[in-house]
């Protein structure tokens, strides 16, 4: 379709068809000694079967951009591709020309996409090949859904996990890193995205397509090395024994630990405390990062206020901050809980992971640091690490994969008590 052509539609019968793979697996190991009666079948009593892991299908859900949403949007659709209205799954054009540079945002009655209104207000575009969206200057697999919501419109790229790791490698790791080491990353990416999407219940998505969740880049970052990883893992998650019962747990993963992973509770204190996240892992393989040791960063007071108000509006009720203390320390020195503290006297606690996220990861790399009150702000000295430092250390596991170890005992040495189960 050329800029602003008109859509032809064409009227169909025939309901959306939504493809999903239930998919589950069971395994037993029977160890016992032979003698006569093992020439009768009939007579072995039969293993159990260990419960399967219980997982949604493999479409992933991906929230592009912010969760802020656009007032209007320029995509392409490069093929024909049908619309289809996604509460009733009730189709409703066939489009027969590609659809090139186009618009769609909001409008009276539903969405528009080119000069065309569609009366609906949540749809899904469907291309008739694969790798056919084009929004800004990133090329996407999959469908995308399209919801008219107060201000805009959300764009959600529907795509098979598979597909979704492609674009993601790449996003997440430098291309020099050794093969097995992006074979780890396949592993501990495809378990994060389902374990998101097993618990995304009452969200229209899984994941982000940024840092928030994994950085997801669509086709652009499909390099071969990281192909070549998703296929050599094709359907592998990491999961633990919980009572005999093997389950999905949060594979998360940050740049460079610093020296020792922490445990997950200290971040988030709502998420089970499972033994692969318990922290505690010696690891001094990322010592080749750039951040394995950082700093001094330095901010004013006003700077401070600024950053933390901007995120946590109620803190403002503490005027200017003057103060900053750490209120607990992991054994390895990362802040668990710092206090604010106002020119009013008047204080607030924040997780010290979210005051980092605040203050902005590039000028706190981690919460692993000191803090030296000066006369005008603050000094933060002696960092450690980037990132949260929770689960697997990618400098860390690029190092070991460079010295043989291969991915399985990465993810293993990175998650403890963890195992390795094929889906499909």
């Amino acid at each position: 379709m050329s800029r602003r052509q008109d859509i032809p539609l064409r009227r169909r019968i025939g309901p959306w068809v939504l493809w999903a793979i239930a998919f589950s697996s069971g395994a037993a190991i029977f160890v016992g000694c032979l003698n006569l009666r093992d020439t009768f079948p009939w007579d072995k009593p039969t293993p159990p079967e260990e419960p399967p892991v219980t997982l949604p299908d493999r479409q992933i859900r991906v929230l592009l951009g912010s969760r802020k949403p656009r007032p209007i949007e320029r995509i392409s659709i490069t093929t024909a591709f049908n619309i289809v209205d996604f509460a009733s799954g009730r189709e409703l054009a066939t489009v027969t020309d590609p659809a090139i540079e186009v618009t769609i945002g909001p409008s009276a009655g539903g969405i528009a996409l080119g000069t065309t209104l569609i009366e609906s207000k949540d749809i899904v575009l469907t291309p008739k090949r694969d790798a056919a969206l084009v929004i800004g200057a990133k090329t996407y697999r999959g469908r995308l859904r399209v919801q008219r919501v107060e201000g805009g419109v959300l764009l959600i790229n529907l795509v098979d996990i598979e597909g979704y790791l492609r674009g993601v490698l790449r996003g997440e790791l430098p291309g020099d890193f050794h093969p097995e080491a992006f074979k780890t990353l396949a592993v501990a990416a495809r378990t994060y995205a389902l374990y998101q999407k097993q618990f995304s219940k009452g969200r229209d998505f899984d994941v982000l397509d940024h840092e928030g969740s994994q950085v997801y880049d669509g086709v652009s970052k499909e390099e071969r090395i990281a192909v070549d990883a998703v296929e050599a893992t094709r359907g592998q998650i990491a999961v633990w024994r919980n009572q005999g019962v093997e389950e999905i747990f949060c594979t998360y993963y940050s740049s460079t630990c610093g020296g020792c992973s922490q445990a997950v509770r200290n971040v988030k204190p709502n998420d089970p405390a499972v033994p692969p996240l318990a922290g505690g892992v010696v690891c001094h393989d990322c010592s080749p990062s750039p951040y394995y040791r950082w700093g001094p960063a330095r901010a004013t007071r006003a700077e401070v206020t600024k950053r933390i108000v901007g995120r946590y509006p109620s803190v403002k009720r503490l005027g200017t901050i003057v103060d900053l203390r750490a209120k607990g320390l992991s054994p390895d020195g990362r802040v668990i809980r710092i206090e604010l503290i106002g020119a009013n006297k008047q204080t607030e606690t924040l997780v010290g992971e979210d005051f980092r996220l605040a203050m902005g990861s590039k000028l706190l790399r981690s919460t692993n640091f000191t803090i030296e009150v000066q006369k005008d702000g603050f000094l933060f000295k002696d960092g450690k690490g980037f990132g949260h430092g929770m689960g697997l250390c990618q400098y860390g596991m690029d190092t070991k994969a460079k010295g043989g170890m291969g991915y399985e005992a990465i993810l293993k040495f990175y998650y403890p008590g963890s195992t390795l189960k094929k889906l499909y």
